[in-house]
């Protein structure tokens, strides 16, 4: 067994003809809260023929999965639907690139957010266990990491070895033997569950 990074960068970009900063601070809203989150995950126009027929079953595969993914990653003190008319869209981009969490502001203020999650890292083809850790990943910058001991959205103490616990972390440090998916953290820590607003009354 071996250890393998998986990079998992925030990135901020203008889009939609309003602004979007880098890592601000937190702000507040539209009022969005993981205890009750929800989510619209669809497919992108982006991808090659062969990536374009394998989108569907990854986002079915994907959206069976998340509800109790993100069930798991705050420790059942969240819950997380599918809707379309959603907090959050998240959208399946079937190109390589860095998926990232954009925030659309107007005035100031966050009025919308975007997540891209592409399915290719280089030559690969991600999977959907992948791209659902991915997806915890980016939905965690909604709230999380800010201040002291963070860098551009991430902790800034990267561990060294594997650990289950504490997903936003850049590169993230997963596990993986020949022939099989990586394994990578899958519960947010204390620290990120408190950034989160998941503990305490």
């Amino acid at each position: 067994m071996k250890a393998v990074a998986l990079a998992l960068v925030l990135i901020l970009a203008p889009s939609c003809g309003v602004l979007a900063s880098l890592r601000p601070g937190p702000t507040i809203a539209p009022l969005i809260s993981a205890k009750f989150l929800s989510v619209h995950l669809f497919i992108g126009d982006n991808g090659d023929a062969q990536e374009k027929a394998r989108l569907p079953g990854l986002r079915d595969s994907i959206a069976g999965a998340l509800p109790a993914a993100w069930a798991t990653a705050t420790g059942g003190r969240g819950q997380l639907a599918l809707r379309t008319d959603a907090d959050i869209d998240v959208e399946l981009d079937g190109t390589g690139g860095t998926s990232a969490l954009t925030q659309h502001k107007l005035g100031g203020r966050v009025v919308s957010r975007t997540i891209a999650v592409h399915t290719i890292d280089g030559s690969r083809r991600l999977s959907a266990a992948e791209l659902i850790v991915t997806t915890l990943h980016e939905l965690g910058h909604i709230w999380c990491c800010f201040g002291p001991g963070t860098t551009d959205g991430h902790w800034s103490d990267t561990p060294t070895g594997f650990s289950s616990v504490g997903l936003m972390y850049s590169p993230m440090t997963c596990t993986v033997r020949p022939g099989s998916d990586p394994v990578c953290p899958s519960v947010f820590s204390d620290r990120e569950l408190a950034e989160m607003h998941l503990t305490g009354p």
